[in-house]
């Protein structure tokens, strides 16, 4: 009994805690002081999976590990933050949703030097982008 008790605990937990530590990570991102909505935010660690989320209309945004689990790898991070979109969908019964243009510096995605430095618990990454770098 105590072992099937066990195994139910383990399946239930899935695989337990293992893995990185994470930490959640929310923030705002404004493009010449007004919310960016709709675009895609990249965290990168030196090693280990991204996470990644997208802002809503006003700009915020909250970062996701996987489909189950929020949060980022603690650490330094690469950022990359777009509004490009390909067309997906379609296929099927699935409509159809429309691709989006770039509308952001390249300094910010494709070329981006953006970073940002995770700690364990709560942090909030604000991003203040330029339509004109320096």
């Amino acid at each position: 009994m105590c072992l099937l008790n066990s195994f139910t605990c383990l399946i239930l937990s899935g695989c337990g805690n293992s893995g990185p530590e994470l930490a959640t990570v929310t923030g705002n991102v404004t493009l010449d002081g007004k919310p960016v909505p709709d675009a895609r935010v990249d965290f990168s660690p030196q090693e280990g999976r991204a996470s990644v989320g997208t802002t809503n209309a006003e700009g915020v945004y909250e970062l996701q590990y996987s489909l189950e689990k929020e949060g980022v790898v603690v650490g330094s991070h690469n950022v990359k933050i777009t509004t490009e979109r390909a067309t997906t969908g379609g296929e099927g019964n699935e409509p159809l949703v429309p691709g989006s243009k770039e509308l952001l510096p390249s300094v910010y995605n494709s070329k981006s030097q953006l970073t940002a430095e995770v700690i364990p618990g709560e942090n909030v990454i604000d991003f203040s982008l330029q339509s004109q770098p320096d």
